[in-house]
């Protein structure tokens, strides 16, 4: 059983904070967009751009993945945007010929955040001639922490999307060249544990990728209030943190990332991301946060990340795969 926060408190606030969004868009690792304008008002603090906005105000480098496959540059300039194709080459390969994703976000106080509700899931595949880009090079590496948020871009050369695609009984909608996405799944939508098979146009997939799971129990339970009144009660210590969470998927990997503001709200001050493999548990070290005033407030990702790859014969690669299930919750730095 997944874990869900109880949701029936009632809104006397409707605000207080901000959120630190992880995007995973089909590869391209719209990742750690972090919110830089927070407004005090009245005695709340109230969020003024909302995570789906662009934003210039980053602490997010671009590292673009060549596919060594394709033309050099002076053949093919690499400002120049690839036409899709109706189907895939026809000799097999070992490189990648797409990016399955399902995010499973669940925000626990969403009156904090300005969102309209606890569940934020969204599915996104993108698909293309076989590439040797990597599209998880952004990824944090296991067993460090690091402050250096990146977001990376495969290139690659789009297949055809004028049909809608499947995941199982999920649908997706042509969103661009190559890609398909549905950003309003509902929880019950979603099987755990369960092997999907992918179906587009240009061809099936079949047992494409095994959906993740959630949480029985997170620590500290103090992260997942879900009343604005009591919101940002979770200590991240200056001497250092230790997050556990239940069941373990040890196959799999977690990453917690701690955004932190000032303690009115009013500017982002920095982010951490750390990752290890799946054991249940993480310490995240207090020295990150020595340099932040006591009570600033603090976004708290727990992630937990599936990453596959199943062999795809009718598109003559690999299908590369990212599950994702995000838990955000509040706390305050001491």
């Amino acid at each position: 059983m997944d874990f869900l926060f109880n949701s029936w408190y009632t809104i006397i606030r409707f605000n207080l904070f901000l959120l630190l969004p992880i995007q995973h868009r089909s590869g391209e690792e719209m990742r750690f967009l972090l919110l830089t304008t927070l407004v005090a008002c009245g005695g709340d603090i109230l969020i003024s751009k909302r995570y789906e906005e662009n934003t210039n105000d980053t602490v997010t480098d671009i590292v673009v993945v060549e596919d060594t496959q394709v033309p050099s540059p002076s053949s093919q300039p690499a400002t120049e945007p690839s036409s899709p194709t109706s189907e895939p080459e026809n000799q097999m390969t070992e490189l990648s010929v797409g990016l399955a994703t399902l995010h499973f976000r669940q925000i626990s106080c969403p009156a904090c955040v300005g969102a309209y509700s606890e569940f934020d899931i969204k599915a996104e595949l993108k698909m293309h001639q076989p590439t040797s880009g990597d599209y998880f090079q952004y990824m944090t590496p296991v067993g460090t922490c690091t402050t250096n948020l990146i977001e990376t871009y495969v290139s690659s050369q789009p297949l055809q999307a004028t049909q809608p695609a499947m995941f199982n009984n999920i649908t997706l909608n042509p969103s661009g060249q190559g890609q398909w996405s549905n950003n309003y799944l509902y929880e019950h939508q979603i099987d755990r544990q369960t092997p999907h098979t992918i179906v587009t146009e240009n061809g099936t997939i079949v047992d494409a990728f095994t959906t993740v799971e959630g949480f029985d129990d997170i620590q500290p339970y103090t992260l997942l209030w879900v009343d604005p009144s009591y919101a940002f009660d979770a200590v991240i210590s200056k001497n250092g943190t230790t997050f556990t969470w239940y069941p373990v998927l040890p196959l799999d990997y977690f990453e917690i990332i701690v955004a932190v503001y000032s303690p009115d709200g009013s500017q982002l001050l920095g982010a951490v991301s750390c990752m290890e493999t799946d054991t249940g548990y993480m310490f995240v070290p207090g020295g990150y946060f020595q340099s932040y005033p006591t009570w600033s407030l603090a976004a708290v990702h727990l992630i937990r990340h599936r990453i596959g790859k199943q062999v795809a014969p009718e598109f003559n690669g690999y299908i590369d795969s990212h599950m994702i299930w995000e838990v955000v919750g509040t706390g305050h730095i001491e």
